[in-house]
C-alpha cells in the first residue's frame, strides 16, 4: 500500500496538466486564421450572437445591428496593429423562418434564407484586413486576434397608450434596456499565428 501512494498524486497531477492543456488548445482553436489573395480573414468557431434577446427582438420583426471589429495585436493584450470594422443590420423573415443580413457601408451587400449559425458566420467571413496592414510585423513575426461584436439595443416600440410622451413603464423598459445593452457583446483572443504558416 505505501508503494502506491507516492504515485497517486503524480497521475492526478499528470491528468490536472493534461486536462488543462486541452483547454488551452480548444480556446485557441476558436478562431483561425487564413490568407486569401492579399488578405486576411478569420473563421470564428463556436460565435454565436443569435439568441436570447437578440433572437427574441428579430422574431418580433424587428431589425438588429451588430458591430464588428476584427484586430491584429502585437501580443495577448495589444497594442492593436490594425484593425477592420463591420456594420451589419440582421432581420427575420417570419413566413419563411430565415434570417437576412446586409453589411451596412460602401458598397452594401446582403444575403438572405440564412439559417441563424449561416448568418454569424456570414458576418464573420465578410471581416477582411490587407496583409499589407500587418507590414511592420513580418512574415515570421507572431500576432494575436481580438475579435468583438457589439449588438446595439434596438429602439423601443412604443405601445398604444405611450403616444402622449413617456409612461413610468416605458422609462423602467428604456432603462432596463440600457443596462442589457453592455452584456450584448462579446470578444474572442487567439494566438500566436504567423504569417508563414
Amino acid at each position: 500500500m505505501s508503494g502506491r501512494t507516492p504515485h497517486r498524486p503524480a497521475g492526478r497531477v499528470l491528468l490536472a496538466v493534461a486536462i488543462a492543456a486541452t483547454v488551452v488548445e480548444l480556446h485557441g482553436q476558436s478562431i483561425s486564421v487564413s490568407t486569401v489573395k492579399d488578405a486576411l480573414h478569420v473563421k470564428a468557431s463556436g460565435l454565436t450572437f443569435i439568441e436570447g434577446e437578440t433572437l427574441d427582438h428579430l422574431r418580433n420583426g424587428r431589425a438588429v445591428v451588430v458591430d464588428f471589429v476584427m484586430s491584429v495585436l502585437s501580443g495577448p493584450d495589444g497594442p492593436a496593429v490594425a484593425d477592420s470594422r463591420q456594420r451589419y443590420s440582421l432581420s427575420f423573415d417570419i413566413w419563411e423562418e430565415r434570417f437576412a443580413v446586409t453589411r451596412v457601408g460602401t458598397p452594401p451587400r446582403s444575403i438572405s434564407h440564412l439559417r441563424p449559425r449561416e448568418a454569424e458566420a456570414w458576418c464573420v467571413d465578410n471581416l477582411t484586413l490587407p496583409v499589407s496592414a500587418l507590414g511592420r510585423l513580418g512574415r515570421e513575426a507572431p500576432f494575436w486576434m481580438r475579435l468583438e461584436y457589439r449588438i446595439q439595443d434596438p429602439a423601443p416600440v412604443p405601445a398604444a397608450d405611450e403616444t402622449s410622451g413617456l409612461t413610468l413603464r416605458g422609462l423602467i423598459d428604456l432603462l432596463g434596456r440600457r443596462r442589457r445593452s453592455t452584456d450584448l457583446g462579446r470578444t474572442l483572443r487567439a494566438g500566436p499565428f504567423r504569417l508563414s504558416d
